[in-house]
């Protein structure tokens, strides 16, 4: 290649380059391609993902429009028994949501196992259990557990 046919091909990619920037900065299609918060998590939701708040506003919110105060009395762990059981538990693979399901029963986590297993497969967190170990106490919700069974 000789001097002018560098400077022909360098002045050819400046101008495309110069047609793309002014179509994609001047046509104003950047403005709309970041979705908000509310638009992102309907979008995760929509898709099967489960969107959890942050640690500390997790702890602000007392209860989701979905929970009926009925299911919260369910989940709840009775009031005679004032003492907190940890466990950790160990998910490997190919454990059912029954086997987890009996296994934190027997340990005195859960007071319905039965409950617990309809309750992971009615909010499809039975096909997102994580494999390894996991802290559970006795005064965790359904819900918190399995959030913590699937994160």
């Amino acid at each position: 290649m000789n001097k002018a046919s560098m400077q022909g091909l360098s002045a050819g990619i400046i101008f495309t380059t110069t047609i793309f920037a002014v179509c994609y900065y001047g046509t104003g299609l950047i403005k709309g391609a970041t979705p908000t918060t509310e638009e992102a998590k309907e979008l995760l939701e929509n898709e099967g993902f489960v969107v959890s708040l942050p640690m500390k506003e997790a702890k602000q919110t007392v209860q989701t429009p979905k929970e009926t105060d009925q299911e919260l009395e369910e989940k709840a762990p009775s009031k005679k028994d004032l003492s907190i059981v940890s466990y950790t538990i160990k998910i490997k693979s190919n454990m059912t949501t029954s086997e987890i399901a009996s296994r934190l029963s027997k340990e005195k986590i859960i007071d319905d196992a039965a409950g617990f297993e309809a309750y992971m497969n009615e909010h499809d967190f039975s096909k997102k259990i994580q494999i390894g170990e996991f802290v559970v106490t006795n005064t965790m919700t359904f819900r918190q557990l399995a959030h913590t069974l699937t994160h």
